[in-house]
């Protein structure tokens, strides 16, 4: 008797757990954004936001192509040089376009592409790739917003990518899609 009695004792260790854990996280619903298959339809942030980076003699830019339905936060942009005899002037953006975030309240944002620059400030001339940290932030038309990401990016010398040559201006966004 005492070995079944230690046996379902057992077995209630082990089995209220498990049940506990999907009815609180609900494993089961799939509305839950606990559900794995729902957490797989986001892309991870670097797939979601790709960067590229290249300098000239004064500038050095950055270029994001973003996923179909994910936007960047235009407030949530930095440069920073990796070299410490080289700093960054003011970056500049381009407008974005407005939205009305459910927990940000009125922001602008970039669908599709964006192109950042900032002034390249050195006591010498630069020669060379520039090694550069980029933070930025992103979020999915569907509600999940990533938290804010570095990158560590070369900016290489001379001509931008062709997706970034062709911009009309290297200081706007090419953003077709209007914000939610």
């Amino acid at each position: 008797m005492k070995q079944v009695f230690a046996f379902l004792m057992v077995a209630l260790f082990i089995v209220t757990p498990v049940a506990a854990r999907e009815e609180i996280f609900g494993v089961g619903d799939k509305s839950s954004p606990f559900n794995r298959s729902t957490q797989r339809d986001f892309l991870p942030a670097t797939e979601a936001f790709r960067t590229t980076a290249w300098r000239d003699d004064d500038r050095v830019y950055v270029g994001f192509t973003v996923a179909e339905d994910y936007y960047l936060h235009r407030h949530q942009f930095a440069i920073e040089s990796l070299s410490r005899s080289i700093n960054f002037g003011e970056l500049a953006l381009p407008p974005g376009e407005p939205m009305s975030h459910a927990s940000l309240g009125d922001i602008n944002v970039f669908y599709n592409q964006v192109l950042v620059s900032a002034p390249i400030e050195a006591s010498e001339t630069v020669i060379g790739p520039l090694a550069v940290v980029v933070t930025f932030q992103g979020c999915s038309d569907q509600g999940l917003c990533y938290p804010p990401e570095q990158v560590e990016l070369i900016s290489p010398y001379g001509s931008p990518p062709v997706t970034f040559a062709t911009s009309p201006s290297l200081g706007t966004a090419d953003s077709t899609k209007g914000a939610p």
